[in-house]
């Protein structure tokens, strides 16, 4: 948007942002339990918001009552369509240890300057900023050239089936997302307003989770041998991989950042019978990867790691290695026109230019490249009420209002800009 008569109908649709409209949505939106697997609600909610927004919404059944909540707006024709992703499922569920006013599923304002609840941070607050910016170029009476799609999707969150744990509520990693732009929710461009802080984020780790599982003999502690028990066989890969995961980071760098491993649990025996020797002990490991390494270059690393611990130590032989999660990171090249764009847009609106960086987190912005929709993730959460940037687990999900109007503008420069304005 360079041309002054650009630059006043931005400035037109900036004035019509609808502050109150906006808190008492991302409080509506909270107020809707949406853990992963039990999105029905929400997306039933949200394909509501949008169809009052002048969008033609669509709710897209992806199973065991979720759904995906599409919603187009449709342009005169002649520019380029641009989507914002965003999922309706929350971070946190039963295993959730914190209790405290950020993780209660209802909106709680606090000072008229943050909102506090679960899904303000990630990332209902997000698909509140997409509605409240259309809104506003309607508002203003602006015509676009180019469709404008929101996509609330379902199942982001970082949760998979395994062994036992299995069913609607470990089904995340991008099953809405992956349904949704392979059933007709496409656009040449999407910005994904995960909580980056207002950074731009062009690239995240990818993720390969694996199970490792050491075996033993089912006996009992009569009969028992220290030597032959599988959960003190376990201590040898931990050891291993303590000593192998500082290499692997640094070796792996991409742009100053370092894509961590967690050794995430370990599942063996019956402690409800003492008595026995458990016949196997699993171990459960994450290892974060940069954008070009692929899951089965860790999964390779790996499983050569144990293969020469087995050479050392027979009691080793026969352990397994699988991988349960393989998902590759993502990446787009910094000067494309989608970054230039929310560069000039952020510069312009906000009088500073937007700060990069890396994730080591994954989100949907990977499904989305790889199916050809250039994706970059730049989203308003992601600042802490007592100070920095990040997310406190003491204080739970917050998101500042101002922050959010902020974001609304270079969201409403992107939309004019990509899109275009009919004549």
């Amino acid at each position: 948007m360079t041309n002054d008569r650009d630059q006043a109908l931005v400035a037109r649709a900036v004035d019509c942002i609808d502050r109150d409209r906006l808190v008492q949505l991302v409080v509506d939106l909270v107020n809707v339990p949406s853990p992963t697997g039990y999105e029905g609600d929400m997306a039933r909610a949200f394909h509501e918001v949008l169809q009052g927004a002048g969008f033609r919404s669509i709710l897209q059944p992806i199973g065991d009552n979720r759904y995906n909540a599409i919603g187009k707006w449709y342009g005169e024709g002649g520019g380029k369509s641009l989507m914002f992703n965003g999922h309706l499922d929350t971070s946190f569920g039963p295993e959730q240890a914190h209790r405290g006013l950020g993780y209660r599923c209802e909106g709680n304002v606090v000072d008229d300057e943050w909102i506090y609840g679960m899904g303000t941070f990630n990332m209902k607050s997000a698909l509140a900023t997409y509605t409240v910016a259309c809104e506003a170029i309607q508002k203003a009476g602006i015509r676009i050239g180019g469709d404008v799609v929101i996509a609330g999707v379902a199942g982001e969150i970082e949760k998979a089936p395994v062994n036992d744990f299995d069913g609607p509520g470990y089904q995340g990693y991008g099953p809405g997302t992956k349904f949704a732009i392979t059933h007709g929710a496409i656009a040449d461009y999407c910005i994904l307003g995960e909580p980056t802080n207002m950074m731009i984020i062009p690239r995240h780790c990818g993720t390969t989770w694996m199970k490792i599982t050491v075996p033993g003999t089912l006996i009992h502690t009569a009969w028992s041998e220290h030597e032959g028990n599988s959960i003190s066989h376990s201590g040898i890969i931990l050891n291993a991989l303590n000593e192998w995961i500082p290499g692997y980071m640094e070796r792996n760098e991409f742009g100053g950042t370092r894509p961590k491993v967690n050794i995430a649990a370990i599942e063996g025996g019956w402690p409800w019978r003492g008595a026995r020797t458990p016949e196997s002990c699993n171990i459960y490991i994450d290892v974060r990867t940069p954008p070009e390494v692929l899951p089965m270059d860790v999964y390779r690393e790996v499983r050569g790691l144990i293969r020469n611990l087995e050479k050392d130590h027979a009691c080793l032989e026969g352990t397994i290695v699988d991988t349960y999660v393989t998902a590759p990171g993502t990446s787009i090249p910094d000067d494309h026109e989608l970054i230039r764009t929310i560069v000039a847009a952020h510069s312009q609106q906000l009088g500073v230019e937007p700060e990069f960086g890396n994730e080591i987190w994954y989100s949907d912005a990977a499904h989305m490249n790889r199916y050809g929709i250039a994706t970059v993730n730049y989203g308003s959460a992601g600042r802490i009420r007592t100070g920095g940037g990040g997310f406190d687990t003491l204080q739970g999900e917050a998101v500042h209002i101002g922050d959010m109007l902020d974001i609304i503008k270079v969201y409403i420069q992107c939309i004019l800009s990509i899109c275009g304005v009919a004549d």
